[in-house]
């Protein structure tokens, strides 16, 4: 179910996203971010250096977090920890910066009046009657419930739109043909069913001597069976970008100077640091359970009044899974980060005071502040072991690159060392060439290619036992064949295959190109069952990998051409877009090669679970 579920969520990273007051809501803790502020794991990512903050990847992760609660309901807590939250929030964080950086290397880009035609068009802000809502209340709208307001929501829409052009620009190549959509439509709507027995080569007698001259006598007869494609032999030298880390220095006085130029990236925002009691709304509540919840929360408030230890109270009583083991702790939070009651409770309130009981869709809280931290920029001791980390990687991507020129330069063959499997970037590639540095995971690589060898049928003695094989093969599905023949003779199969000491089995309804249980898949089985001239009734015997298949024809379902011809242009429009998201899947996983990318693991798992 969940592979299922992923397969037919991925489009969800192309789509626009219209940040809403559900999308923003409080959805619990995932970890507490004080235990990531020091040292070099402040970070959730970086690609290449450039970094993706730990705020990002935990807004990412709530919404992804939101999606499933609201689809899956009170079965999402049971699957959370095999979904990882936490691993599919980081992928689409790190694919989308991928692919708006690429986007605009190839010189596309999103215009202000693409950015103002999608909002005026979006639903989101519509009337009652199906016009725009006017500025004044867009605006009103955006900036009551957006961190960062119309400027963070139209630079994000405006990223969204580029990511489609992306999308659309790579997937243009997709195309489908008219016989693999009536092939499909076959696969999904014809049927039919046959009773069947599977005769394996090891049930039936056949000479299993098979000397040279028979070797020789099929090897002739079927020289196409062993001919080669073209193929190359090639030799690869990498340079690996984590041996030239120790090779790089980076001074005290550039952390600094690096850090004074960016002083703007380490800005942040008031803060406030809170716990909660949650008392869990469930869907479709009535006033009567609100009533009675609402009660739960405040009983619990007037407890934490009387000084009861309020961590205590929240691992006994509080229903958010993410915050209750931790005495209901929320960590530090920007404005804007929680749902709109939920935050100006917890700013209106002053440091270390309980908060009355406090509504949200999620039901109600018991919130108690902290700590406050005012706006301000994050110190150079916080951050330096952080930016050091990114200069030694930026200065060993360089100089690797350095070294990849260097060596090329110097080589003059193609004898350039071990040789691994490559992939299809050098497939082209001339004997005697050698490539430039091409960028891989470790770093950067030169490779070579010692000799393309040309399409060529294989000498029969580098072939000998795949072709002794081939005879015994043969031979045992002939002989089994035989005996399928003789099992189809026979009323309904069974008085036949019980002489062999097998089974009549029973396919079940199957579609086209469905694998025959016990023996895989046997194409011209397929063929006969579903010709149009198959009926019921139909019997017969066909070879199959390791033996061969009797059977009968129970169920024949006809071809419908109109009902065809009626769902082909829908069907058209599914398969190209699963070719589409193949072909930007492929691009994707190119471009995860070509940047180095680095994962703070730890915080991953973390919301993992």
């Amino acid at each position: 179910m969940l592979n299922v579920m992923r397969d037919n969520l991925r489009h969800l990273k192309w789509v626009l996203i219209v940040v809403a007051v559900a999308m923003l809501g409080y959805l619990g803790a995932y970890f507490d971010p004080r235990a990531y502020r020091k040292g070099a794991r402040d970070w959730a990512a970086r690609i290449d250096g450039e970094t993706i903050s730990q705020e990002e990847f935990i807004q990412a992760a709530r919404q992804q977090d939101e999606f499933y609660r609201r689809l899956l309901g009170q079965g999402y807590e049971t699957m959370k920890k095999n979904l990882k939250v936490g691993s599919q929030a980081m992928q689409s964080l790190v694919d989308r910066k991928l692919v708006l950086a690429e986007a605009r290397a190839m010189g596309l880009e999103t215009t202000k009046e693409e950015v103002s035609r999608q909002i005026v068009e979006s639903p989101n802000f519509r009337d009652a009657s199906g016009a725009f809502i006017g500025k004044d209340r867009y605006t009103q709208v955006v900036e009551s419930n957006v961190d960062g307001g119309v400027v963070a929501f139209e630079r994000q829409l405006a990223d969204d739109i580029l990511a489609r052009k992306w999308t659309g620009v790579i997937g243009a190549p997709a195309s489908v043909s008219d016989a693999e959509l009536e092939s499909a439509w076959r696969e999904r709507n014809e049927h039919a069913a046959y009773d069947y027995v599977f005769v394996p080569t090891s049930a039936v007698p056949f000479d299993t001597k098979v000397d040279p001259a028979a070797v020789t006598a099929w090897y002739d007869g079927h020289k196409e069976d062993y001919r080669r494609p073209e193929s190359r032999r090639i030799k690869i030298l990498v340079v690996d970008r984590q041996a030239q880390l120790g090779k790089v220095k980076v001074s005290d006085d550039e952390v600094k100077a690096d850090y004074e130029a960016h002083a703007a990236e380490f800005q942040r925002p008031e803060q406030r640091h809170a716990r909660h009691i949650l008392f869990k709304l469930k869907p479709g509540a009535t006033d009567a359970d609100k009533k009675a919840l609402r009660a739960k929360a405040e009983a619990a408030l007037a407890r934490a009044q009387k000084g009861e230890d309020f961590a205590a109270l929240a691992r006994s009583l509080s229903e958010d899974a993410g915050s209750a083991s931790k005495g209901g702790d929320l960590g530090w939070f920007a404005r804007g980060r929680m749902v709109k009651p939920f935050d100006d409770a917890v700013f209106a309130a002053p440091v270390g005071s309980l908060t009355g009981v406090v509504d949200t869709d999620f039901g109600y809280h018991v919130i108690q502040v902290l700590e406050e931290r005012p706006a301000g920029t994050e110190t150079f001791d916080d951050v330096k072991d952080s930016i050091r980390r990114r200069l030694e990687l930026q200065h060993a991507q360089d100089a690797a690159i350095a070294e990849a020129q260097r060596l090329r330069g110097e080589i003059k063959t193609a004898d350039l060392g071990p040789s691994p499997e490559f992939s299809a970037e050098v497939a082209s590639l001339a004997a005697g060439a050698v490539t430039a540095p091409v960028g891989v995971a470790k770093g950067l690589a030169i490779v070579g290619c010692t000799d393309v060898l040309p399409p060529a049928i294989q000498p029969l003695s580098e072939v000998t036992d795949r072709v002794r094989s081939d005879v015994l093969n043969e031979r045992g599905r002939a002989a089994a064949l035989v005996a399928a023949r003789r099992i189809a003779a026979t009323p309904g199969l069974a008085p036949g295959a019980a002489s062999l000491k097998l089974e009549v089995k029973k396919s079940g309804d199957v579609n086209p190109g469905a694998a025959v249980p016990g023996a895989g898949a046997v194409p011209e089985l397929d063929r006969i069952v579903f010709a149009p001239e198959t009926t019921v009734g139909t019997t017969g015997a066909v070879a199959a990998e390791g033996g061969a298949v009797a059977f009968r024809v129970t169920r024949h379902d006809t071809f419908d051409a109109s009902k065809f011809q009626a769902e082909k242009p829908a069907l058209r429009e599914q398969i190209l877009g699963q070719r589409r998201e193949q072909l930007v899947q492929g691009v994707l996983d190119a471009l995860r090669q070509k940047h180095t990318i680095e994962i703070n693991e730890e915080m991953v798992n973390s919301i993992n679970g």
